[in-house]
């Protein structure tokens, strides 16, 4: 965030360039995931269990994504292939957060100057 907050020192030039390389950079991944990735261990219903004691059951990994108030969706990733798509669509994810993070504070900037 260092250059986003340094933006008024630049040139409207400099600005104008760092868009136009943001909007060619732009690119939607096809596995693009708005979720976050969470591993527990978890204690089962035996009373005998070793996990009464301890020693949980898992790691269990879960793809969690909030779809609004109060409604979650929540599933398991049983596989080391799911684990690691999932992981790289939330990584996509975030990634372009940052650029439309990034290119609204240029757009909010431009507009401030009135050059449009």
């Amino acid at each position: 965030m260092d250059k986003i907050s340094a933006l008024h020192k630049l040139a409207l030039a400099v600005l104008q360039n760092r868009k136009a390389g943001l909007l060619s950079g732009l690119h939607l991944s096809p596995d693009l995931v708005r979720a976050s990735y969470v591993r527990q261990y978890l204690t089962c219903g035996k009373k005998n269990c070793r996990c009464r004691r301890g020693f949980k059951h898992g790691p269990f990994f879960y793809l969690v994504q909030c779809l609004g108030t109060g409604r979650v969706r929540k599933f398991l990733l049983k596989t080391p292939a799911q684990r690691k798509q999932a992981r790289a669509g939330i990584a996509a994810h975030l990634k372009l957060q940052r650029r439309l993070a990034e290119l609204s504070e240029i757009n909010t900037e431009i507009l401030r100057r009135g050059a449009v």
